[in-house]
């Protein structure tokens, strides 16, 4: 099981778009057969996204990576972003 979380920081702007093209994918990357969880969190402040996010193995992500609804995204974060997205690999304790 991989287990991820996501920090996303866009620029101020730009905010509620990145939040919006999120939530476009949150249905069909849970629908995605090595998908177990994909939730996404917003700080109090709405300065960052969070993705919370569980998958069966790399190669399910590598999976949802390739999808176009998730490409469409990443080019978004392109030009969208105040800084690189962290993503920390967890472990359940």
């Amino acid at each position: 099981m991989i287990n991820i979380v996501a920090k996303i920081t866009p620029k101020a702007a730009l905010f509620d778009d990145c939040k919006g093209r999120l939530q476009g994918i949150l249905a069909a990357t849970r629908a995605e057969p090595g998908c177990h969880r994909f939730e996404l969190f917003a700080s109090k402040e709405q300065r960052c996204l969070f993705l919370v996010e569980q998958f069966e193995s790399q190669a399910a992500l590598d999976e949802h990576y390739a999808q176009p609804y998730t490409k469409a995204v990443f080019a978004f974060y392109e030009n969208a972003l105040a800084e690189p997205v962290e993503v920390e690999k967890v472990e359940e304790l």
